[in-house]
């Protein structure tokens, strides 16, 4: 939502939200991203890039109807790749765990799934938006590098990432 308001510089309402996941839960539970992937492609005409490390995962999407506008594709998600595609903001799968700081609190504290979006790289660093406060700050690659992995070797989840075509 964050990425299609600043494309289509439009202003998102906050409802559309609740709107998108409810979308998103009803058609397709076990892969609620899918469904936000289609309902924002549908409802704002965008084209999304959407890369899948995993085969299985990756295996089991396109098993699925995808729209058009919608490009799946299997790729390795680190560091290189990112600075590969980053010409344009990219959402990219991690774990949250590594991005803790103490003034977040004990929920932060744990491993868990999260999509934070990477803006741009800035010497040996990331500016990041996370959408759990909407704030936008820097992180090293390190950390980055480390969150990535954590999703796919501590969680066993597959790394992915999105980013608008247009």
């Amino acid at each position: 939502m964050i990425l299609v308001g600043k494309e289509k510089n439009v202003k998102i309402p906050d409802k559309y939200e609740l709107e998108l996941f409810m979308f998103s839960l009803k058609y397709d539970r076990d892969n609620i991203a899918r469904g936000h992937l289609e309902k924002i492609s549908a409802d704002y005409g965008v084209g999304i890039k959407w890369w899948a490390e995993s085969k299985i995962f990756f295996d089991f999407v396109k098993r699925k109807k995808i729209p058009k506008r919608i490009s799946l594709a299997s790729e390795k998600i680190n560091l290189k790749f990112i600075d590969s595609v980053l010409e344009k903001p990219l959402i990219v799968y991690i774990d949250r765990f590594y991005l803790w700081k103490k003034e977040h609190g004990l929920y932060f504290k744990y491993h868990f799934p999260h999509f934070v979006i990477v803006n741009r790289k800035i010497g040996n660093s990331y500016e990041i938006i996370d959408p759990d406060h909407g704030t936008v700050r820097k992180i090293s690659s390190k950390k980055l590098s480390k969150s990535i992995s954590g999703l796919r070797n501590h969680l066993w989840i597959s790394p992915q990432a999105i980013q608008l075509s247009g």
